[in-house]
């Protein structure tokens, strides 16, 4: 039986509540992004959240990679209503860390210019994971992925368990 939803997760925000206007909904969605992060700034260990403010078609970096996923024919970002839907949950995650639903660890991630570490924040029972990278100052959005695919789960579920093991106090 799947345990039951957080009581401090919101609601799916669904394209269908908006008629199907796309338009209207990614409107709506924007809004909810802009009040999360832009109003007022999470923190993740009392460190502030960022997020990538570069403008990418009339929107933050981070606000279109949070919102779409790569096709993997066309290479092209393509709009994922799995993610949009969930909008809200990213910072709900982010500020319910210590809740036992959210899976915690670190990695350190190599990137082309230097060697990262990365906090993964994954809501297991909800399939929904956030990926912040650690800075001197605060926290970087890195993103936030509806994780759909049981093999990408397993290898996020392994990475959890093996950081556990290695830091077993």
């Amino acid at each position: 039986m799947k345990p039951l939803r957080p009581d401090w997760l919101k609601p799916l925000v669904l394209l269908e509540d908006f008629n199907g206007d796309v338009t209207a909904y990614l409107e709506h969605i924007f809004s909810l992004f802009t009040a999360d992060f832009v109003t007022s700034v999470p923190l993740y260990n009392n460190k502030k959240v960022f997020y990538d403010k570069k403008d990418d078609g009339g929107k933050p970096s981070t606000f279109i990679h949070i919102t779409t996923e790569e096709n993997r024919e066309t290479k092209q970002r393509e709009v994922c209503l799995r993610r949009c839907e969930r909008i809200s949950w990213i910072r709900s995650i982010i500020e319910n860390v210590n809740d036992p639903a959210v899976l915690v660890w670190r990695k350190e991630q190599k990137t082309s210019k230097r060697v990262d570490t990365r906090t993964y924040l994954f809501l297991e029972q909800e399939d929904f994971l956030v990926i912040l990278q650690e800075l001197k100052y605060g926290n970087f959005l890195i993103t936030a992925i509806y994780v759909d695919n049981k093999n990408q789960k397993i290898r996020h579920l392994n990475a959890y368990k093996e950081y556990k093991d290695s830091n077993v106090v």
